[in-house]
């Protein structure tokens, strides 16, 4: 009777694919990031550590906290400067639009949000009546809140103070604020609609949003130490996040990968590629360029001189209030994290965008 060599070839198959499957977990930091010298990936490594000294004596700016860089997955920079620390969870301000505008993703891929052209008001049934209510504000999606494209008279961030102090219901305040035209037309820099999210995550999940985004987004992560600033029980999804470092480079990380993470989804097929897209070309002015705008994402060319994305979109910006950054770069398959304190001036909440063209790309080759 001959031997039957399928059996040992299945078991070798199977054996194969369990390998290739722990290599690729094994290429997640959700355990902690693997550490790599800069020159193994790519770094002149002598001007890397110019930059890095200037940084720490104060010679290119005042109020730094971190810089952490990921290339090809592996931590090969992680600086703390002025009393920052790699345990210490740090204030993200508006870095919390992107992940809050990630959170959608997250409900979209659990089956929790159906489109994206839902209307923005049909996420709150406990509403009765609505101010200013007419034909625009009935059409305003949740495509056009994630874009900012609300057509609400919110024009410009001089709207946030009085909703900061006001003492009443907030997202009955967004939800009633006046609107000035046709959604998808106008683009206008809006923390409200942000703020918004944390209700609308909350009522579309039927979860409190911070447990939501916990569980099915920090949770796969590695993310363990995650805090929100909440106001009556809704976290601040405008800019209440603190996260470490670490941590920041791990949502720019879930971009790099399309979404996915240790084999399984977080994020639905093309969420990154749409939410990096540019649904508005150009907004303000920033360090001399004119950066577009995704899904909360604020997108730049790779190029300082290009000025526009006219020319494609190279970099996916997360950007918060007195400089804190997370940079995506896919063609250098990079992430850079940069925080600073909150002493900093708008020059120096600026300024790392203009470090990151200055002297952290020409410092790496592709």
């Amino acid at each position: 009777m001959s031997k039957n060599p399928v059996i040992p070839l299945l078991l070798g198959t199977v054996i194969l694919i369990s390998a290739t499957c722990q290599a690729q977990i094994s290429d997640f930091p959700t355990n902690g990031w693997k550490k790599a010298a800069p020159s193994q990936h790519g770094f002149d490594e002598q001007r890397l550590s110019d930059f890095i000294n200037d940084i720490r004596n104060g010679k290119l700016i005042r109020p730094a906290h971190s810089l952490l860089i990921v290339r090809n997955g592996h931590l090969v920079v992680e600086e703390y400067f002025n009393g920052g620390s790699s345990s210490d969870v740090h204030t993200l301000q508006s870095v919390t639009k992107s992940i809050s505008s990630t959170l959608v993703g997250v409900a979209m891929q659990q089956g929790m949000i159906k489109s994206l052209e839902q209307p923005v008001l049909s996420f709150f049934p406990e509403y009765d009546d609505f101010k200013n209510l007419d034909g625009n504000k009935r059409n305003m999606t949740l495509r056009h809140a994630l874009t900012m494209r609300t057509g609400q008279a919110w024009t410009g961030e001089s709207h946030l103070d009085a909703l900061n102090r006001f003492s009443g219901d907030r997202m009955k305040y967004v939800l009633d604020y006046k609107m000035e035209g046709e959604p998808g037309n106008k683009w206008y820099y809006n923390s409200g609609i942000a703020v918004l999210l944390g209700g609308l995550i909350a009522n579309a999940t039927e979860m409190d949003t911070r447990d939501f985004a916990q569980q099915f987004l920090f949770d796969p992560l590695g993310i363990d130490r995650a805090r929100w600033y909440s106001y009556r029980n809704i976290p601040h999804t405008g800019g209440g996040l603190y996260l470490r470092p670490q941590d920041m480079a791990k949502i720019g990380y879930l971009y790099l990968k399309d979404g996915l993470w240790e084999g399984k989804r977080i994020l639905p097929e093309n969420w990154v590629k749409e939410a990096t897209t540019a649904h508005v070309n150009r907004t303000e002015t920033i360090v001399g360029m004119k950066p577009g705008y995704g899904f909360m994402w604020w997108l730049l060319p790779l190029e300082k001189s290009s000025v526009t994305i006219d020319n494609g979109v190279d970099v996916y910006m997360a950007y918060g209030h007195w400089g804190q950054f997370i940079f995506i770069i896919p063609s250098y398959d990079m992430v850079v994290v940069w925080t600073n304190n909150n002493s900093a001036s708008y020059r120096e909440e600026i300024k790392p965008i203009s470090l990151f063209y200055d002297h952290l790309l020409p410092a790496v080759s592709r």
